[in-house]
């Protein structure tokens, strides 16, 4: 797994645990930035570690960086190989596609999001 991949990964967690942590003027910010997400993932990246840098994010930063620590280490970038510890190999079936970064925060904004219709639909009145 590439290291932007785990940016996208790691990040998708801090959206799954912390959404709360995010105003609304924030999550309108998200919104756009998931409407012009570019296909290339290092600069999803890019775009989320940008995202992060305002003082009101610190802790969502925090987060994100210790989620990205986390997954570095847990899934380890063989530049040779490309494969994981003890010749692991990719947690997608061979018949089916990983989710692209750009899906992977797409779907994870959408999910999060008190913005989203996706989120109001799961919502139970």
């Amino acid at each position: 797994m590439s290291i932007y991949k785990n940016s996208a990964l790691a990040f998708e967690q801090v959206l799954d645990s912390q959404s709360n942590l995010i105003s609304i003027s924030d999550w309108k910010e998200l919104e756009q930035l998931r409407s012009h997400l570019p296909e290339d993932d290092e600069e999803i990246s890019e775009i989320i570690e940008n995202w992060l840098q305002l003082e009101s994010r610190s802790q969502l930063l925090a987060t994100y960086k210790q989620n990205l620590q986390l997954l570095s280490a847990a899934f380890p970038i063989d530049i040779d190989i490309n494969i994981g510890i003890a010749n692991s190999k990719s947690q997608t079936p061979a018949n089916q596609p990983s989710e692209s970064s750009k899906e992977l925060t797409d779907n994870a904004i959408k999910r999060n999001s008190p913005l989203s219709d996706d989120t109001k639909s799961n919502q139970k009145p």
